[in-house]
């Protein structure tokens, strides 16, 4: 989920890595032995706002840690994984850790089950960035949210949802990749270019997929914040996209996270907007808080999200239910340390020091 087309090439190969066969996505890995809860979730347990799961982290797995995956991604991914890694501070903060549905069928055996068990260890739920259309034979196949012609939705979502389940992951949350966007609004000629309705009827049906396997799981939206994409206005279109939602399954989404067009000068003003709507829609507001493309280094990019973040919630006065430290973006490539004010967690550190 970014800006331009191509980080968007990118965030394709995230979701749906193309080389997978059956075999892998049916794979399940055994449970790992469970492990005494460490210091981290003793101090989370002293929080009780992070505890309500409201920061979220979503690093890019490595291309050691996932095969047949994108070319870049935080070298140091799995080392977040390990006894003692270093970001303690901010692993007592952080509730909720993000996994792309593609990594997580094309992730091997024992590298699944180290992440699963040592959130399973920290206490620390899991969310999970998958796409919900079904690509038709004349259209979908190659662009974002859809899983392409040949490759059922249904088998795909139910083998890494069982995967996980098999080792006992706690899902909570399953984030829908810009269905609204990708399945009516983009001008890519590939996009199917759904009704509306036809889009909230085939979310309505993969929330369903998931809950059949996650009874507890919340399945909720997010969208690119780009206001010249949406002739109405961004925060009217999402607004009625939304309502077509509740209409047609009869309950409204229960987040939604705003993935913004920082180049736009006026992006605060226009998630402010969406925010207050989002609530009156009885729907928790998320952020996505991250650098661009083009930042030439780790520092760039981490005092970019630092000062987006100072921007909207400092300067601002928004206070979104959910923040989402995510990267599908060539830096970070380091996570770790968070002492080191480059990394991905120190940004996470940065974020909760004045609170």
């Amino acid at each position: 989920m970014c800006m331009n087309p191509s980080s968007r090439q990118w965030r394709r190969a995230l979701l749906l890595p193309l080389l997978l066969t059956a075999g892998t996505l049916a794979a399940l890995a055994q449970d790992a032995p469970g492990e005494p809860p460490p210091a981290a979730a003793a101090a989370r347990a002293r929080h009780p706002r992070e505890s309500a799961n409201r920061i979220w982290f979503h690093p890019l797995p490595s291309p050691a840690a996932w095969p047949n995956g994108p070319s870049r991604g935080s070298q140091d991914f799995l080392g977040l994984f390990e006894e003692n890694a270093a970001w303690p501070r901010a692993m007592a903060h952080v509730g909720v850790v993000g996994m792309y549905a593609g990594w997580i069928a094309a992730a091997g055996d024992q590298e699944l089950q180290r992440v699963v068990a040592f959130l399973k260890a920290h206490r620390m739920g899991i969310e999970i960035e998958a796409p919900a259309l079904q690509a038709q034979p004349t259209c979908g196949s190659g662009v974002e949210g859809y899983v392409p012609w040949g490759l059922s939705l249904h088998d795909f979502t139910l083998a890494y949802l069982e995967r996980l389940k098999s080792l006992g992951a706690q899902v909570l949350f399953v984030k829908v990749d810009e269905p609204f966007f990708f399945g009516t609004v983009v001008a890519d000629p590939r996009s199917c270019h759904l009704p509306v309705e036809a889009v909230a009827l085939a979310v309505g049906q993969f929330a369903q997929l998931v809950r059949s396997v996650y009874p507890d799981a919340a399945v909720g939206d997010v969208e690119p914040i780009i206001a010249a994409a949406y002739p109405p206005g961004v925060v009217t279109a999402i607004a009625e996209w939304h309502e077509a939602y509740r209409a047609v399954t009869g309950a409204p989404f229960p987040f939604f996270f705003a993935d913004i067009d920082f180049s736009d000068p006026h992006w605060p003003v226009i998630v402010k907007a969406l925010e207050g709507g989002a609530r009156q829609r009885g729907t928790r507001f998320g952020i996505i808080y991250i650098g661009d493309e083009l930042d030439a280094s780790d520092d760039e990019w981490a005092d970019k999200v630092v000062a987006r973040f100072q921007i909207y919630e400092g300067k601002g006065g928004g206070r979104p239910d959910y923040v989402l430290f995510q990267s599908w973006e060539p830096h970070p490539v380091f996570c770790l340390p968070e002492t080191h004010p480059a990394t991905f967690t120190s940004v996470i550190d940065a974020y909760i020091g004045p609170r």
